[in-house]
């Protein structure tokens, strides 16, 4: 049963990693779609001219989301906007940074989901994580399913998307008519990626590539960003036609769980980095090595590179079988593991260029 073609879709955090690359597929697949954004960013100047709509937004005022719905009532909702907390921030115990991400991935995915409600739509695809698992970093996850209870997350992001995804899938909202379904991507790379490539780039220059924490031997799943985008245009056109995901959560990954310290060194190797030793570094030492780094930056106010939460992340293994996914959304992954890591490691070198062209530009100047 195929779609219709007069349908409007509005991506929330359509100017974002993953929101701007599911608009562009969502343009070219579906050209006699409506396609709307809702972000804080406007989106860039090729996508901004053929959207119906885009509502400047900040998701954590109900006020300003529900306006929103009031210019655009949309088919469906894509909802990806949302805060992705880095590097150390990842790992923060502070009460204050679990208030920031929990005003952006719990209260505004509730905004979010009540003005859908309230304008009428009825069909809702959540952009979730497989962190709502995974974020309980004391244990492994070998081949999770959505059989896995949710719920015991310890870190803010997983905490709060966890949140986020039972208020989505309440089946309180179900009896009002709601077709909703989560999809829980692992990390993600590709192009436009700044953050995941670049913290492991960085290694690089810090000298930091020549050891593995534990024994080596944890897998992990990574995911390249078109597959990703292919899992959400999937659930789109579910939920318009058989309505199979509704009510659903789905693991969705590149189906291929590689070695977590191999992704490292290939990556690397794209940069033309080959370590010149790997040397293995006990679990223990490494912990008790994260809890003076910590315990220093206690003292001094200094982010440390290394964090007891890193240590426990590095050493662990997790990865998911998609098959609810394959069976349900007829979700295949058509872009492999090794095949993106290449694509989004070429996109990397091109950002760093033009960084480098820009600090350059005021030298050039002066001459």
């Amino acid at each position: 049963m195929a779609a219709r073609d007069n349908v409007h879709v509005l991506v929330t955090g359509g100017s974002g990693f993953l929101g701007r690359a599911i608009v562009a597929a969502l343009l070219d697949q579906h050209p006699k779609w409506q396609i709307s954004v809702l972000d804080r960013t406007t989106p860039d100047g090729k996508t901004l001219p053929r959207l119906a709509h885009f509502c400047e937004v900040d998701i954590i005022s109900p006020g300003s989301v529900n306006r929103a719905f009031e210019q655009c009532t949309p088919d469906v909702v894509v909802h990806t906007a949302g805060m992705v907390p880095s590097r150390h921030s990842r790992y923060s115990k502070r009460e204050e940074d679990w208030e920031l991400v929990k005003s952006i991935n719990c209260d505004g995915t509730r905004n979010v989901l009540d003005a859908t409600l309230t304008s009428g739509c009825m069909n809702f695809v959540y952009t979730s994580s497989c962190t709502v698992a995974t974020d309980d970093l004391d244990h492994d996850y070998y081949y999770m399913d959505e059989t896995m209870p949710i719920g015991f997350a310890s870190l803010h992001y997983g905490k709060s998307k966890g949140l986020a995804e039972q208020y989505v899938l309440d089946p309180q909202h179900a009896e009002k008519g709601l077709n909703a379904c989560a999809l829980r991507p692992c990390t993600i790379l590709g192009p436009g990626d700044t953050a995941v490539i670049s913290v492991i780039h960085e290694l690089i220059a810090k000298g930091e590539t020549t050891f593995i924490v534990g024994d080596g031997d944890n897998v992990y799943d990574f995911m390249y960003l078109s597959n990703a985008v292919d899992a959400h245009l999937l659930a789109v056109e579910n939920l318009l036609t058989t309505k199979t995901a509704a009510g659903q959560a789905f693991f969705i990954s590149n189906q291929e769980p590689i070695y977590f310290w191999d992704l490292f060194a290939y990556i690397w190797a794209q940069f033309g980095h080959v370590p010149t030793r790997r040397t293995r570094i006990p679990t223990g030492v490494a912990y008790f090595a994260a809890l003076v780094a910590e315990a220093y930056t206690w003292l001094s106010g200094v982010t440390p590179t290394l964090h007891t939460g890193s240590v426990k992340d590095g050493v662990r293994t997790q990865f998911s079988n998609n098959d609810k996914a394959r069976s349900i959304l007829g979700y295949v992954p058509r872009v492999g593991l090794a095949e993106g890591v290449r694509l989004a490691c070429e996109d990397y070198k091109t950002y760093l260029a033009a960084q480098a062209d820009s600090l350059a530009v005021p030298d050039k100047a002066k001459g």
